[in-house]
């Protein structure tokens, strides 16, 4: 797969491609998803996720856009991101439903958190996105996080920890 850094547009620098799936579209070293990666090996290693598995971009955005700034495509600059990296699933579309193993390479998000299994056991994903996404107090959001887990029957030990970044 060619890539052209420094490229004015995403579509003709092409996406960037670190997936092991098929060496010969890689160009990129290192791998997607930055220290996760030792998370998904391990998954894969326990049989808990197939080898082959590809996540699902529907409906992902990043929370702030950031870009495009002029500096990205200068002659002799040194970008030290993928500066179209948090928009593979809109820009690079085509190339994903053509079978091509696109990733994002960064995630831009104002609100994290930090859950024990505990806490994930009891609340879906999809749940734990809303609830994080309808509050705008982190103390309060967490605190709603351990009830829906306590409530979804989680057998566990629950922890969370939200952090919003304004």
């Amino acid at each position: 797969m060619r890539l052209r850094w420094g490229a004015a547009s995403p579509q003709e620098r092409g996406p960037v491609v670190a997936s092991p799936a098929d060496p010969r579209h890689r160009n990129a070293i290192g791998s997607y998803s930055g220290a996760y990666a030792i998370y998904r090996a391990l998954a894969v290693a326990t049989r808990a996720l197939a080898p082959n598995h590809r996540p699902d971009l529907t409906d992902t955005a990043p929370a702030a856009l950031i870009g495009p700034h002029p500096q990205w495509v200068e002659p002799g600059r040194i970008v030290s991101l993928d500066p179209y990296g948090h928009l593979v699933g809109e820009l690079f579309a085509e190339a994903i439903h053509a079978g091509l193993d696109v990733r994002p390479t960064i995630a831009v998000t104002t609100r994290y958190i930090a859950c024990s299994d505990g806490a994930t056991e009891g609340v879906p994903d999809s749940e734990l996105a809303s609830l994080l996404a309808s509050h705008n107090d982190p103390q309060k959001a967490a605190a709603e996080i351990v009830a829906a887990a306590q409530a979804g029957g989680s057998r566990d030990n629950i922890t969370c920890l939200a952090v919003f970044v304004d």
